[in-house]
């Protein structure tokens, strides 16, 4: 495989990873989330309530990370197509064998 063949496939992986991940989360934050208590006390009048307490679903959790390896991926492929960039010769010289 030629190098730009390389920086394609790395490009498309990179998009595909970004588009499913971030489905996979979108899709598992908008179910509900159910998860049961270990313990609790049952003869007070106080209820839990969570104040900053964010529970996040592993599939949610997993699709972010997928998306954010695509954009990781992204980021690797911007750089080799910078790094890959030839400059430009003045007139009237050869390029270097």
């Amino acid at each position: 495989m030629t190098s730009t063949t390389l920086k394609r496939l790395l490009l498309a992986i990179a998009v595909v990873a970004v588009v499913a991940g971030s489905v996979i989360a979108v899709i598992s934050a908008s179910q509900p989330l159910s998860f049961g208590w270990v313990a609790y006390a049952p003869l007070s009048g106080d209820m839990f309530r969570p104040g900053a307490v964010q529970v996040v679903a592993p599939m949610t959790a997993l699709g972010l990370v997928i998306a954010v390896l695509g954009l990781l991926a992204g980021a690797f492929w911007a750089g080799l197509a910078v790094g890959a960039r030839t400059r430009p010769r003045p007139e009237g010289t050869s390029p270097r064998a």
